[in-house]
């Protein structure tokens, strides 16, 4: 059965491999608004941890600045930092282990967002609570990046003048859009296009 431990902070034991990189800023400014909801999950075939590694980095720097501990996290007797452990997963081998630790990062990464949606919600956190958009990693600057340049205000219309219209024939183009999932993808459809002489644009 999974259950909730509480376990000393410092008698946690880090996997021995972990090639993900943490931006403990942003980690520490969800903890401090939100509290400690779920700290690591740990493998108890191993006594390692297989996800949570930043957030216990953040957790360390707290204590050793003599923060008050975040909501979530209690203290016992001894003032040691007690945190929420999700027990009862056991791998079937280290490279059992080190596949869930890559895969827990890389399902997330993978997925993606959709952009629109995204900067929707965005938007309603900043215009309630500035602060509250800072704890989620994003800033106004990049709620602008997500919204597509063609979404923005619309051209103003033509103003009508007197006399006979001037017909301006279409000229002959003819194009397609295509979405890309990364901008790696984008770079490499662009160059392969150019390669076979199209004449092409990049959108962000």
């Amino acid at each position: 059965m999974r259950r909730i431990e509480y376990m000393p902070l410092p008698e946690i034991a880090r996997a021995v491999r972990n090639p993900k990189d943490h931006d403990l800023p942003t980690i520490r400014k969800s903890i401090q608004k939100w509290g400690c909801t779920l700290a690591s999950e740990l493998d108890d075939r191993t006594d390692r941890l297989v996800t949570g590694h930043g957030r216990l980095l953040v957790l360390e720097e707290m204590v050793a600045e003599g923060k008050s501990p975040p909501e979530g996290v209690h203290v016992d007797d001894d003032g040691v930092w007690m945190v929420p452990i999700l027990r009862g997963w056991s791998s079937r081998s280290d490279l059992d282990a080190e596949g869930y630790l890559v895969a827990n990062n890389s399902t997330s990464e993978r997925g993606g967002w959709d952009r629109g949606a995204l900067a929707d919600m965005l938007t309603d956190i900043y215009q309630a609570d500035e602060e509250l958009l800072a704890a989620t990693g994003y800033d106004p600057t990049d709620i602008e990046a997500l919204v597509p340049a063609d979404l923005g205000e619309a051209p103003p219309p033509p103003v009508p003048s007197s006399g006979p219209v001037e017909r301006v024939e279409p000229p002959d183009v003819w194009g397609v859009i295509i979405t890309c999932a990364t901008e790696e993808e984008q770079v490499e459809l662009l160059e392969r296009l150019a390669a076979e002489g199209r004449s092409v644009r990049a959108f962000m």
